[in-house]
Parts: C-alpha cells; sequence; structure tokens
C-alpha cells in the first residue's frame, strides 16, 4: 500500500509525534511518504518534524505551495490513501478531492485524524474519519457520508532512568527528598496551568516542587502568579526522558482532545491527576477516582494532596499500543477504499 500523510504545521508537538511515529512504524511493511510545509521548525523553540523523521519519508512542499505540491505527489508517488492531519492539509486534501480527485477512476482515499475539533470546512468531504477520542465522534454529523472510526492515541515504554533523575535534579536544584510534581505542554490558557499554580499554592507541601514543561504566550503572565516551590523548565526535547525526575504528573486542561502528555507520564510509572476534559476519560476510564472537574482548582489541590507520597505504579495500557492501533488505521484504510472504489467503477479517468 502506497500512503501519502499530509501535515502542514510548524513545531514538534503531539500531532507532529503521531505522524512520525505512525508513518516511521507503517514503513516497515507500506511505501510511505510525508509531505510537510516549506517551513516546518517552530521558530519560538527550533522543535521540527523533520528531526523525527527518517530519511527518505518527509516530502517538503516547494516554492508553489502546499497544494501544488501535493498534486506533484499524487501524479508521481500515485498513494492508495492520502491520509491528512490538522485543517491546513484536511482542506487542501478535502479541496482536491471535489475539485479533481472526483473525476478518478482510481483515485486515493482520502482520510483525516482529528486531532482537535471537527470541521466541516475541514474535513465534510474525506472518505474516512479517525477520532482519536469519544468526545470527537459525538460531533460528526448525521450528514457526513464517509466511514468513522475511534482509534485512539498511543504511547510507548518509558524506561525508569534514576541516573538521569540525579542529574535533573542537581540542575535544577531539587533536593533528593522532595516530592516533585510535573506538568507540561504548550503555556496557552486552555491548558490551565494558572489552575495548577493555584492549587500547587493551596496544597501547601511542605517538601513538595512543581516543574512546568513547556514554552508558550502565557509564560510570562505564569511566572508572576507562580508560588514558591515552581520551576519552569522551559521547551524540553526529550520530555519522556523527564518522566524519570519525576515523582507525580498533574494535567488542569479545559479542553484536552487526546492526553497525550498524560498518557506517558503514566507509561512512566507515575502517579496522576487530571482534569476530566476531552480524551482524558478515555484514558483513565479504569481509575475515574483520579480525575477532577475542569476549571476547579479546589478540587485539583485535594488531587494533588492525594498525590503527595505517592509511589510509583505500574498502569494498564495495553489498549494504548503503536502496533495495535497502526493495525487498526490499516484495516480502516481497506474499509475506506473498499468503499468508494467499489461505487466508481466503470467510471472516470485514472489518475
Amino acid at each position: 500500500m502506497r500512503i501519502l500523510h499530509c501535515i502542514g504545521t510548524q513545531g514538534m508537538a503531539g500531532t507532529e509525534r503521531y505522524v512520525s511515529e505512525l508513518a516511521d512504524w507503517q514503513r516497515k511493511t507500506d511505501d510511505v511518504r510525508v509531505l510537510i510545509a516549506r517551513q516546518s521548525h517552530d521558530p519560538e523553540t527550533g522543535a521540527d518534524i523533520v528531526q523525527s523523521l527518517p530519511s527518505g519519508l518527509p516530502v517538503r512542499a516547494g516554492r508553489f505551495g502546499f497544494s501544488a505540491a501535493l498534486i506533484r505527489e499524487i501524479v508521481d508517488f500515485k498513494p492508495d490513501v492520502i491520509h491528512t492531519h490538522l485543517g491546513l492539509a484536511s482542506f487542501r486534501g478535502g479541496v482536491l478531492l471535489r475539485l479533481w480527485l472526483r473525476h478518478c477512476r482510481m483515485r486515493p482515499a482520502v482520510v483525516a485524524t482529528l486531532h482537535k475539533a471537527w470541521s466541516s470546512r475541514a474535513y465534510r468531504r474525506h472518505d474516512g474519519l479517525i477520532c482519536i477520542a469519544g468526545w470527537q465522534r459525538e460531533e460528526i454529523p448525521a450528514s457526513f457520508a464517509g466511514r468513522v472510526a475511534t482509534i485512539s492515541n498511543w504511547t510507548k515504554p518509558v524506561a525508569y532512568d534514576p541516573v538521569f533523575r540525579d542529574i535533573f535534579r542537581r540542575e535544577m536544584g531539587i533536593k533528593a527528598d522532595e516530592f516533585l510534581i510535573g506538568a507540561g505542554g504548550r503555556l496557552i490558557a486552555e491548558k490551565g496551568f494558572d489552575l495548577i499554580l493555584d492549587a500547587f499554592r493551596k496544597a501547601s507541601f511542605p517538601l513538595g516542587r512543581l516543574v512546568i514543561f513547556g514554552d508558550g504566550p502565557e509564560r510570562e503572565a505564569l511566572k508572576q502568579i507562580a508560588p514558591p516551590g515552581v520551576i519552569f523548565a522551559g521547551y524540553r526535547h526529550d520530555l519522556k526522558r523527564d518522566m524519570s525526575a519525576l515523582d507525580a504528573f498533574a494535567m488542569a486542561s479545559l479542553r484536552e482532545p487526546f492526553g497525550l502528555i498524560l498518557l506517558e507520564a503514566m507509561a512512566a510509572g507515575l502517579p496522576v491527576i487530571a482534569t476530566k476534559a476531552g480524551g482524558v476519560p478515555d484514558i483513565l476510564a479504569q481509575a475515574p477516582e483520579w480525575m477532577v472537574p475542569p476549571g476547579d482548582s479546589d478540587a485539583l489541590a485535594e488531587g494533588l494532596q492525594r498525590l503527595y507520597g505517592s509511589k510509583r505504579r505500574e498502569w494498564n495500557l495495553s489498549g494504548f499500543t503503536l502496533p495495535e492501533q497502526a493495525m487498526k488505521i490499516r484495516h480502516f484504510y481497506q474499509d475506506c477504499l473498499g468503499q468508494h472504489r467499489s461505487g466508481e467503477e466503470g467510471s472516470g479517468a485514472v489518475c
């Protein structure tokens, strides 16, 4: 199978990681390319999806733009599946499907993963939609004619590194006996870092510290309201490794499409507390006692107090493995291909 992933973002966050890990896995059995933007690095952090893609997979859009590059790849690569990610790439894939690909007898199936909310403008013309959490599926209107499946994100095993734990703590000025709670993500309002700071202040741990990983437009404002004991570690290139330095993890998002960083904290064996937002109930379905209402710093403070002094634990994440989810995605591709090609036999031009 020939698979063309399309993503037009800048930087390296959860969506870009999804694309790079899925494409890397798929290339074991399939012919895969990843069409990326002409400029794909984040000017604030320097992060770039290219850094995580194996050589030969990324294809960069040229000076004529993303749509022209997509047409070129359709003609030259002849993908069986075009898998789009986020609004820019998904909208352009849908436009091509309406204006050009619909006239092709052997056109590719156009599939999207919903990394955020449903958008009629971006997704209504697709042959199939992959939801990463249950709440997204509920938003898709009954008028959508394509196939829909819920296939969650995944995480890889995270090894505990006691040596790095000591190194990190020395660098950050954290004592060995201090209980370190972590939080991370882009520092924007919807991630609720102001709530975490308020809850940490209310919890008032005698030997507790809070480290916040990430950067963004809210950084300086958050630093102004941070209570004593809080460290802003900035953007980190290997957050999975950083998990070894932590004793627990907290997430206070007001909206959270999935919650990959929460899943990674659990894979690292950390006790967690998270707001019941977006995809978090899918992740903590078997442990609802570790969820609190979004926007409630008092409930979050109580959750932090329950975390305080907790030991590392082993979560059952058997439903969030890459091999299992990649196989589900492959079956979904085949379903979408079978659906639209069975209805197009004998009509249209060969593309």
